[in-house]
């Protein structure tokens, strides 16, 4: 079956397709939990060079499904002087009960291994997706790591369709802004961010695992 997606779209591409086709709430935010190595800095950019907000890691703050986002991660311990610039493309949000809505965030967390890959001028992929409940796994569904690879001729985003339901993309990328840059294609597309602190009750994320560069790897968050 053709797929229409696919993560080797432009940034935004695909979240935009997604957009127009489901029409997302703008008024609707979806919590989102960064979370490094150990320490750090997250700074957070919509279609500005000017960051919404800096917050200790783990972060947690709120953004539109339909979108992509410019994320600046500085200051880790393991990697002094080290800025790193992933994006956060949001394809889809998650329905938890009314009032509810913190306690359930799409985990982003960023191993050491992918940002060094970065630092080197490589480009990591990695698609977030909700398992089916019939495919789900049943041990430790909070906190675990399912690697789950493609060859770099697959389509990620078609094979995490098949196993659920994809709600992110996350690249992780050695380039700097610079000067020349167009602000919105580089910072994002001017999505809705909402920086108010609001922390989840427990750890409920799973880990991204730790793969070559040379993989899209599907990441199951339950």
């Amino acid at each position: 079956m053709y797929h229409p997606l696919n993560h080797r779209m432009p940034p935004g591409m695909a979240a935009g397709m997604l957009n127009a086709v489901r029409g997302y709430n703008p008024a609707v935010l979806q919590p989102v939990r960064v979370e490094l190595p150990t320490e750090g800095l997250v700074s957070v950019y919509s279609a500005s060079t000017e960051p919404y907000g800096i917050i200790q890691s783990p972060a947690q703050f709120s953004i539109n499904a339909g979108h992509v986002y410019r994320l600046k991660l500085a200051e880790l311990p393991e990697l002094p002087g080290a800025e790193i610039y992933p994006s956060i493309e949001l394809l889809d949000h998650l329905h938890p009960p009314a009032g509810m809505e913190h306690d359930f965030p799409v985990p982003v967390v960023f191993a050491l291994d992918d940002l060094k890959l970065a630092m080197r001028g490589q480009l990591v992929t990695r698609v977030i997706y909700l398992e089916q409940p019939s495919m789900a796994q049943q041990l430790d569904p909070l906190r675990r790591e399912l690697p789950q690879s493609v060859s770099p001729a697959e389509n990620a985003l078609k094979e995490a369709d098949r196993l659920g339901r994809p709600i992110a993309i996350v690249r992780i990328g050695g380039r700097m802004p610079s000067p020349g840059d167009n602000t919105q294609f580089f910072f994002g597309t001017g999505g809705s961010v909402d920086m108010t602190t609001v922390r989840s009750k427990g750890d409920g994320f799973v880990r991204m695992s730790k793969q070559t560069s040379d993989k899209a790897t599907l990441v199951s968050n339950q």
